[in-house]
């Protein structure tokens, strides 16, 4: 083999691509394709009482790996489900077969399971949760497992209480009902545990009776009716408040970008366009020169030039401070007999001069004004 064969067997060795097989992934997904129907349901109930009495925490590895599992699980089984057209809406809860009814509790599940779901965006798991429980409330309902309607999201005109219209002043009677509505719901679900716990010791036994577990998996729907309104009334309530935090969020972001824009942005300053640079040295720019220097440098250059003369003591700076005017006025005092005391020059030629000017004036000869 020569040189430029060897070359060409590197370049397609280079360039070729091999697949790559998840073996792992193959046999789950054969493995879950192999189970049918009531192996699935069995193995997403186990995983589901796992989830609900785990004490780990929910955003662990372990615990999102079984949630994500369930999730695939049921999302085939309702597929299966609505394959086989199991239920429909045209029909009631007697003329579902026992072992069937299991399975409108797919959509609860799922409903139920999604919420602890943490590696997505919350409010997509808020509600594809809702949806879930939504479906399973209203296949209940179209069967007639319970009467009650989904709470609504927004209350209509007609039923806003006098707390809507001033909500410093609650509805006292709607508050009241609401508690002791949860109150009673929450006694029938004690009782309801009770029954199941009671029928399921039954249904273990070898030879159980038909109408037995007939009646467990209809009081287990009813028990998840009631735990589905109180998920869908809370998951409403996170809704809610997380579009809120999202629009405050996104307000807030840009806010932040229009800062910045401004920060960076370059401000302009005037100008003025003249005809040639004759006329702009002849007649200036067109607008006052700016200042050289602040007024009160103006002023002192002023008073030394002898224009201005200095600032002196007001009535208002010794009203606002008269222990420092006291002060000034008893230093000049001490001055003045320090001189004194040394034959000051300057001050003996101050009095003799008003000794000798009170010798020709005499007191009050002032203007009399014509009066003699």
């Amino acid at each position: 083999m020569d040189r430029i064969d060897k070359l060409w067997i590197k370049i397609l060795c280079k360039n070729r691509r091999f697949p790559t097989y998840n073996n792992n992934h193959n046999m789950a997904e054969n493995k879950q394709e192999d189970l049918k129907l009531p192996e699935i349901f069995e193995e997403i109930w186990s995983l589901y009482e796992y989830l609900d009495k785990c004490d780990e925490p929910t955003n662990s590895d372990k615990v999102q790996m079984k949630v994500r599992h369930v999730l695939d699980l049921g999302k085939k089984a309702i597929q299966m489900v609505n394959q086989l057209q199991l239920f429909s809406n045209n029909e009631g809860i007697e003329e579902v077969a026992t072992n069937e009814i299991k399975y409108m509790l797919l959509s609860a599940l799922m409903g139920y399971i999604t919420q602890k779901c943490t590696i997505r965006e919350r409010i997509k798991v808020a509600q594809e949760s809702k949806e879930y429980f939504t479906d399973f409330f209203n296949l209940c309902k179209s069967y007639g497992v319970t009467d009650k309607d989904l709470p609504s999201e927004n209350t209509s005109e007609g039923e806003m209480s006098k707390s809507q219209f001033n909500p410093r002043l609650p509805d006292l009677r709607q508050m009241a009902w609401r508690r002791e509505d949860k109150i009673r719901n929450f006694k029938q679900q004690k009782e309801m545990e009770h029954k199941l716990k009671e029928e399921l010791e039954l249904i273990k036994a070898d030879k159980v009776d038909e109408e037995v577990k007939r009646d467990y998996y209809i009081t287990l729907l009813k028990l998840w009716v009631e735990k589905c309104l109180e998920e869908l009334d809370s998951t409403n309530s996170e809704i809610e408040i997380l579009k809120t935090m999202g629009d405050k969020q996104g307000h807030s972001k840009r806010s932040v970008e229009l800062k910045e824009q401004n920060k960076h942005q370059t401000h302009l300053r005037p100008f003025i366009i003249t005809k040639d640079m004759i006329q702009k040295q002849v007649f200036g720019a067109g607008y006052p020169s700016l200042p050289t220097y602040t007024v009160e440098e103006f002023y002192q250059q002023k008073v030394a030039e002898g224009s201005f003369h200095p600032p002196g003591t007001s009535m208002q700076d010794i009203a606002n401070d008269p222990e420092k005017h006291a002060k000034e006025i008893e230093k000049e005092d001490l001055e003045k007999e320090e001189k004194r005391d040394k034959d000051d020059p300057e001050l003996l030629r101050g009095a003799r001069a008003w000794d000798d000017w009170k010798d020709d004036h005499r007191r009050g000869w002032g203007n009399r004004k014509n009066m003699g």
